[in-house]
């Protein structure tokens, strides 16, 4: 089990990832209550139970300027893609499919899931050698 400090974000999401632990989630600005950025963390070393910032970026950027956005309420996470670095979400009421790339700081629109009940699970392959294929 893993002791360590988290940081306190607002709707927090916490997903293996590339060999870490990734925790992201959003934060009010506390001078001024429209501005919240996405926060990405990761824990490389588990021994030194360090977080460390990843990545930051304002939500009116990650969402094309728009600033009516309710986290609490058109936000869903999906997952935190295992090997590289896009995080995927639904928003809005008619449940928008996205992913955000923090590399290129970019955002893409998936499909609309407006007839599609969650919880939304991702894909994990499963790479097992079956004993039968041996034979």
């Amino acid at each position: 089990m893993i002791y360590s400090r988290v940081p306190t974000l607002n709707d927090g999401f916490m997903q293996q990832s590339q060999g870490c632990l990734y925790y992201a989630g959003f934060e009010r600005d506390e001078n001024d209550d429209q501005d919240v950025r996405l926060l990405v963390y990761i824990l490389e070393d588990y021994n030194s139970k360090e977080w460390i910032l990843k990545h930051s970026i304002e939500t009116s950027h990650l969402f094309g300027g728009r600033h009516d956005v309710d986290i609490e309420e058109d936000f869903c996470w999906i997952a935190i893609h295992p090997e590289c670095n896009l995080i995927f979400f639904t928003l809005g009421w008619d449940r928008t499919f996205m992913f955000y790339d923090m590399d290129r700081r970019q955002l893409k629109e998936i499909c609309n899931l407006e007839n599609v009940n969650p919880p939304y699970l991702p894909y994990v392959p499963l790479y097992e050698e079956l004993q039968s294929l041996h034979k």
